[in-house]
């Protein structure tokens, strides 16, 4: 148990760390203006529109869902012996914490400038992620220690993905939905730690 909670600390801050260090490096090099009113933010690893940062940003994506991969294993931190019904929900948290990880590589292999393909694994990110942080919600509502504001964050995330994929053209929301993204990892290993 010890170990998970170790996993979960280090890795929730980590996934937080390393995408804001390698976004911010691409940013340095992105040659045009940028922000969350006209930007997704795979523009920066496009390697037509960012030459020099493309590969910062994408070698930051996968290092994030490599990082976020461990964070979701040591959320069995959680787990509580003999409640089938929390340990087969912290499953599926975690199952679609993985999945939601591997669309994040083949986002960053496949970049932006690979529109139709990058679109279509960007979507599928949110898709897992926020069902996964439902699932991983629903998990710790069983928990007495974990605090239900930090519950409401992490089922919140559905609706924001929801909207964001009525609204696409709208850049903001993607920036939004990241920001609670990043946030429920970091608290949520924050208080595995104290657990």
């Amino acid at each position: 148990m010890k170990k998970y909670q170790s996993i979960s600390f280090f890795a929730g801050l980590l996934v937080v760390l390393c995408y804001l260090v390698f976004s911010l490096l691409a940013y340095i090099r992105y040659p045009l203006p940028f922000s969350p009113m006209k930007n997704w933010l795979s523009d920066l690893g496009n390697v037509n529109l960012n030459p020099h940062g493309a590969i910062l940003y994408n070698i930051g994506i996968i290092t994030t869902a490599l990082l976020l991969m461990l964070f979701f294993l040591g959320v069995s931190a959680w787990k509580i012996e003999n409640k089938r019904v929390q340990i087969i929900m912290l499953r599926l948290a975690q199952a679609f914490g993985l999945l939601g990880s591997i669309c994040m590589i083949m986002s960053a292999i496949y970049p932006i400038n690979f529109l139709e393909v990058h679109s279509f694994w960007s979507a599928t990110i949110f898709i897992m992620l926020s069902t996964g942080f439902v699932f991983l919600a629903a998990t710790l509502r069983y928990h007495p220690q974990f605090p239900r504001w930090l519950l409401i964050l992490g089922i919140s995330t559905a609706p924001i993905v929801i909207l964001w994929s009525l609204f696409k053209s709208v850049y903001v929301l993607e920036w939004f939905t990241l920001l609670m993204f990043l946030s429920y990892v970091c608290l949520v290993g924050i208080e595995t730690k104290q657990l």
